[in-house]
């Protein structure tokens, strides 16, 4: 009885644990084969976002002259080229209807990545062999004219072998026979591949993979399918949403099960001692195993706490876990980038990107007692600006953004690094000079008059060309007024500027300090 007893409970241990351990070891590869897909998904979505908001930037910043000059055109993607280093295989600018105008030949215009691009969106085209054996990957981006619209196409070519993208990939390979797929839906085409034989060849016919179907149609996520060689596989799906492709991470069922055949086999000849022995080992080594899970997880909720400064954690291994830490870190690194971004948006303007009236004030504060110490003056310019008004009941709100705009990069262009433009209204803008010396009213008289001209040249609008004024109060100060009566006085000054009929500007007689008797309390502007 007792021997029967104990061979049907080894029997019923045997099948149940076998059971159970199948599905548990299958929902644990599928978990790590999900977290693999995202980790390498992400990573490649990174590398292309990089290199379309590389070519993006590239296009906003090409001078529309050098379209006409090829021979300028081709110095000048060579040097941001060689600085950048995201497109090894050459960077590239043709006109609508594909012609390179750097007069190397004609595109293709019915790339995939050429046509989105002339529709004005960014584009990433078809995978293709080099020559030399490497995976090229071309984008292209929009180059759009003053007003909006595409005038031209550029394009880069990354090079996925030489940028370590691959070698990723082989990195990334779980057991012995696992892998990760990297699959292009539009092309129906294995981009990469950690079987280097995959690697741009054409995807499987329909109803060869079950799973595969499924992905191709949109499904993201995990399961067991029988792949085109007829082995059964764990595999686990995620997208890269940069490019549409989306990426597999696959292992075996055999090796993924492979402990199962073990166990049983442990069973048989062990059973209780044994196990309890394994469970006891098995308790102190994912005790050290997640030991630094727990202390990084007391780390952060410190940190949470105020009890500690906000730092990266240490990573101690290169398992799930440090991946994890290295993601934490990642995440910390964002949130201080976006701490950073919501300071700058408290001292400066959000449409022009100039200094508010808060940083204006600190500056200000900082001119004068540099002043105080140095003998110098500091000028300070109230500009308000004539007809803007008209202008925005005219042309429409966006048209006086873009007004604003024009005028904040004319200001910028007529000072030194040391000095300020700040915008503090809505037509509103001030300048800080510093540093000025004897005859420091000229000096600013002279400053005001070229804001003047500037200000004055003709706006090239979207429904046209206008003009406005702009009428400046000046205020002068060594140092020994406060930063609101220095404002006060330029401001009263620039009143006096309009009610002497605009387009001037006047000098303020009423701060403290006055820097000679003879200075005029206005000068007219052409």
């Amino acid at each position: 009885m007792g021997l029967a007893m104990g061979l049907v409970g080894t029997a019923a241990s045997y099948f149940q644990l076998s059971r159970f351990l199948r599905d548990d070891l299958t929902q644990s590869v599928a978990a790590q084969q999900t977290a693999l897909a995202a980790y390498v998904a992400r990573d490649v979505d990174n590398y292309l976002v990089e290199r379309l908001a590389f070519l993006e930037r590239l296009a906003a910043a090409l001078p529309p002259e050098l379209l006409a000059r090829p021979a300028q055109l081709q110095s000048w993607l060579a040097e941001r080229g060689t600085l950048g280093a995201l497109f090894p295989l050459g960077l590239a600018v043709a006109d609508r209807g594909g012609r390179r105008l750097d007069g190397a030949g004609v595109m293709d215009a019915g790339n995939v990545e050429f046509s989105a691009a002339l529709a004005g969106q960014r584009a990433i085209g078809r995978p293709h062999a080099t020559p030399s054996g490497h995976s090229a990957l071309p984008m292209a981006v929009p180059v759009r004219d003053r007003a909006g619209e595409v005038v031209a196409i550029l394009t880069g070519t990354a090079d996925l072998t030489a940028d370590g993208l691959l070698d990723h990939l082989q990195d990334g390979r779980v057991g012995q026979s696992g892998g990760i797929l990297v699959i292009s839906p539009r092309d129906r085409l294995f981009v990469a591949s950690t079987d280097v034989s995959m690697s741009l060849q054409p995807t499987p016919r329909d109803g060869a993979n079950l799973l595969h179907d499924r992905a191709m149609a949109g499904y993201r996520g995990s399961g067991t399918t029988r792949n085109a060689r007829g082995i059964d596989e764990i595999s686990a799906i995620a997208s890269v949403p940069a490019s549409g492709w989306f990426v597999v991470a696959r292992l075996p069922v055999a090796e993924a099960l492979a402990p199962v055949g073990r166990m049983q086999s442990f069973i048989l000849q062990q059973r209780g001692p044994a196990v309890s022995a394994v469970l006891i080992v098995l308790g102190i080594v994912m005790t050290w195993l997640l030991r630094p899970l727990f202390r990084a997880a007391d780390q952060a909720d410190r940190m949470t706490r105020g009890e500690l400064p906000l730092a990266a954690l240490k990573v101690v291994r290169d398992d799930e876990i440090g991946h994890l830490t290295q993601a934490f870190n990642r995440l910390l690194a964002k949130l201080l980038d976006n701490q950073e971004a919501l300071e700058r948006l408290a001292h400066h303007d959000t449409l022009t990107g100039l200094p508010n009236r808060k940083l204006l004030d600190d500056r200000l504060q900082q001119a004068l007692a540099q002043a105080s110490r140095q003998g110098h003056w500091v000028a300070v310019l109230y500009l308000d600006l004539d007809g803007f008004k008209g202008l925005n009941d005219t042309f429409g709100h966006e048209a006086g953004d873009k007004a604003l705009q024009e005028i904040a990069r004319r200001l910028q262009a007529l000072v030194r690094q040391t000095d300020t433009v700040a915008r503090i209204g809505g037509d509103e803008f001030v300048l800080l000079a510093t540093g000025l010396k004897e005859p420091a009213h000229e000096g600013a008289q002279v400053l005001a008059q070229r804001c003047i001209e500037a200000v004055a040249e003709p706006l090239a609008l979207h429904r046209g060309r206008t003009a406005i004024g702009v009428s400046i109060g000046i205020a002068l100060g060594d140092g020994s007024e406060a930063p609101r009566d220095l404002l006060v006085a330029a401001d009263k000054a620039m009143y006096q500027a309009k009610q002497g009929g605009r387009g001037i500007h006047a000098m303020s007689v009423t701060t403290a300090t006055t820097p000679t008797p003879e200075m005029p309390e206005t000068a007219s502007a052409s």
